[in-house]
């Protein structure tokens, strides 16, 4: 039986101030920059607190421990991951052919992929809700929640009953897609781009077989 305590991880306060304001966008940069430099492993609530220029108990009124300054900056990476895949469908709402809303999967893993890379220590992060044990749910929490909308555009684009089998797939291709994203962020020696459209490439190969009637259902 896992008898582990439950690590306390949403902030306590969010700041209505100016100057409130200025030290947990502080502390939230600068933890993002620690990230980069000595990783996950060895960040601090000490070492954050010295980067943003406060003291530790300045830190925290905000949070209670290291773990709460790294989910919130997951919650906001996730955020706008969430808002990528958000904008991706809504851009193809207008489309005629299932077929070009499938074309468009590198469009969407290229959006991922610029909105990881614009936040500060994006790929660290990830990296930190894929190694903590505490921070793991709100990554598996992201993916069902996008794996949700796409059977939603599944169902109501291209006509396929809402089954379990309809949701592992969807599942399936939202953790694939993420994959192929980490992928281009961590490995520098294939380019980004060659990552991204080959990942599109299987992706859309996998949804052609799935309305084509090629993936076994229920």
């Amino acid at each position: 039986m896992n008898t582990r305590p439950k690590v306390e991880l949403l902030e306590k306060n969010r700041p209505r101030q100016a100057r409130a304001k200025r030290t947990y966008d502080a502390i939230l940069t600068s933890a993002a920059e620690l990230l980069v430099e000595v990783g996950v492993e060895r960040i601090s609530t000490n070492l954050v607190a010295e980067r943003a220029g406060i003291t530790v108990p300045a830190l925290y009124r905000y949070f209670p421990n290291k773990y709460s300054v790294l989910y919130t900056l997951g919650s906001v990476l996730m955020d706008s991951q969430n808002a990528a895949f958000q904008e991706w469908f809504d851009q193809g709402k207008y489309q005629t052919a299932d077929e070009e809303l499938l074309v468009n999967i590198h469009e969407l893993l290229l959006k991922t992929y610029r909105v990881t890379r614009q936040q500060t220590g994006g790929a660290e992060i990830i990296q930190s809700l894929r190694a903590v044990g505490p921070l793991q749910e709100l990554r598996l929490e992201s993916h069902r929640l996008i794996a949700s909308q796409l059977s939603q555009i599944a169902q109501e684009r291209m006509h396929l009953p809402v089954t379990p089998t309809l949701l592992m797939q969807c599942r399936l291709t939202i953790d694939m897609g993420y994959s192929v994203v980490e992928m281009a962020l961590e490995d520098t020696e294939i380019p980004a781009e060659a990552i991204l459209r080959e990942g599109a490439a299987m992706l859309r190969s996998y949804w052609l077989d799935i309305l084509q009637g090629r993936v076994p259902e229920d």
